[in-house]
């Protein structure tokens, strides 16, 4: 996933999270965020759609990309070809809003904030958990495959999680059902 932007991100890794996050110990997970601003709810959340990085898979204001490599080895001998050594590694990136001051933001804005926050977290941290649940999915696949299926067994696999990631969305409408309502 490429993300243009047309204003500066700053990043952090998993290892700078409090351990109260939904990422707490959750692996690689490297953080970008992008500088919202505004005094009421309403500013704030259209500071968000209006800044929020653009990508060609939806216009949300959070998101999570995830990339899993699979490799293996192949062993020849004669016509005989075996599947060896398969393995993944795994990346991810997540993309937060960041409210850039607090200065001048009413009380309601400022609950309205961190329940917000908190359930994008929260929806955010569930894709990233989807793609760490089922990183090694490819190797145990990869267990019965061929040299001339291994490639399709990756295919396959990616796919398979992806319609496990888009599951989630549905479920959780994109996240709207994890942000906490007021006094929660």
């Amino acid at each position: 996933m490429i993300l243009s932007l047309g204003l500066a991100i700053t990043a952090a890794t998993s290892a700078d999270v409090p351990a109260s996050s939904p990422f707490a110990g959750m692996p690689n997970v490297i953080f970008q965020y992008y500088d919202v601003e505004g005094r009421t709810p309403a500013e704030i959340y259209q500071s968000m759609r209006a800044r929020a990085p653009q990508t060609d898979d939806g216009d949300g204001v959070a998101r999570t990309a995830w990339h899993i490599r699979a490799g293996w080895r192949q062993s020849r001998r004669g016509d005989d070809c075996e599947v060896a050594d398969p393995m993944t590694s795994l990346s991810i990136t997540v993309v937060l809003p960041r409210l850039a001051t607090t200065e001048g933001v009413t009380p309601e804005a400022l609950d309205y904030w961190e329940r917000t926050m908190r359930g994008l977290e929260i929806h955010e941290a569930g894709h990233a958990r989807i793609a760490i649940d089922h990183r090694r999915d490819f190797v145990t696949a990869a267990a019965e495959a061929s040299c001339g299926s291994i490639k399709d067994v990756a295919r396959r696999t990616q796919e398979r999680i992806e319609e496990i990631q888009e599951d989630y969305d549905r479920r959780t409408r994109h996240g709207i059902t994890q942000i906490p309502g007021a006094g929660e």
